[in-house]
């Protein structure tokens, strides 16, 4: 693909769902779009392409599927066993044991399903609108770590599993060591914007989906990685022609704009042929970032449609927390050297 190409189509992708609400909210299959446009330009329609196209994102189109209609079909069980907890576990360790719980299964019922869990939690715990907000919140950053434990977690974790040869718990071996002491500590946060007792004045909030919304968030998911795996392929040699030129610790920084821009999309453009540590700080940056501003992780979008979250209420507690956790990981890395 030419450079004046690659730029037109980069620039749609990243900032076309920032300005158009309908862009936004039809992502998936404007990432489609767009990823048969970059494989034309790159002159990239071969067999291989297309049949990876088809497969790659068949088991997390079925585990979103699967798992949705569990969670459907066990909601109500759910809720009457979270009513039990409260009434001998103080809300701050329920609220801590909950995220942590949702977070690390998120890999298996994947980020979409954990975002729906998560929002059903945070309105069964009887806390009032701000602090529900701020549980959620750093909720959303517990759920965008684990997911990326297995290919089948999110958009991000299929493609960068697929992009470095990995199988189903190479994920979790190059990751798990980083990322569960962020899950901990997200949780610990969100215990302590828990803290305090059950208000019983509070109304009660749930996760609605219909049997539709269930096959259409797996039909979206499927074209979204679909599009991706088609614009990871036409930049791959571009990636491999400039990716080298950034150090690593420039490319953790500069992987701060997934606060703003899907982090699975930045994957896409540069998980080719990094080295696995390199690739592991690029990861852990977009995973972190990611839960900084709404728009930057699944989890997000869906638990600020559900509850109502403001992008500036997001922001306050989102940007300084992901601040300090970017801080943390980038000293840790060096220190590990």
């Amino acid at each position: 693909m030419n450079p004046a190409g690659a730029a037109i189509i980069l620039a749609l992708l990243l900032f076309g769902p920032l300005i158009s609400k309908w862009i936004e909210h039809n992502l998936e299959f404007y990432c489609l779009l767009l990823g048969v446009a970059a494989i034309t330009l790159a002159g990239g329609w071969r067999s291989e392409v297309v049949l990876a196209a088809l497969t790659g994102p068949i088991p997390i189109s079925i585990a979103v599927l699967v798992a949705g209609v569990l969670f459907h079909l066990g909601r109500n069980r759910f809720d009457r066993g979270f009513a039990r907890l409260r009434g001998f576990v103080p809300r701050p360790v329920l609220t801590g044991m909950m995220v942590i719980v949702i977070a690390m299964l998120s890999s298996l019922i994947t980020a979409i399903v954990a975002a729906l869990v998560l929002v059903e939690a945070v309105g069964l715990l009887r806390i009032h609108g701000g602090a529900r907000e701020r549980v959620a919140i750093a909720g959303c950053f517990a759920v965008g770590l684990g997911a990326a434990l297995t290919p089948i977690g999110e958009p991000l974790s299929t493609l960068a599993a697929q992009a470095l040869g990995l199988g189903f718990l190479g994920l979790f071996e190059l990751l798990a060591p980083y990322v569960i002491p962020g899950i901990i500590a997200c949780s610990a946060v969100a215990a302590y914007m828990a803290r305090g007792d059950y208000e019983s004045g509070v109304p009660l909030i749930h996760a609605r989906a219909s049997w539709i919304d269930l096959v259409m968030q797996a039909v979206k998911v499927f074209g979204f990685i679909a599009g991706l795996i088609f614009i990871s392929e036409a930049y791959a040699p571009l990636a491999m022609k400039y990716l080298p030129l950034v150090s690593t610790d420039a490319l953790f920084w500069i992987n701060m704009a997934s606060a703003a821009l899907d982090n699975a999309t930045l994957v896409a453009v540069e998980i080719h042929h990094l080295g696995i540590d390199r690739a592991r700080e690029a990861i852990l940056a977009l995973l972190i970032s990611g839960g900084m501003l709404i728009p930057g992780n699944v989890p997000n979008i869906v638990s600020a449609g559900a509850l109502h979250i403001r992008s500036t209420t997001w922001a306050r507690l989102g940007v300084p927390l992901g601040l300090i956790l970017m801080t943390l990981y980038f000293g840790a890395f060096k220190l590990i050297g």
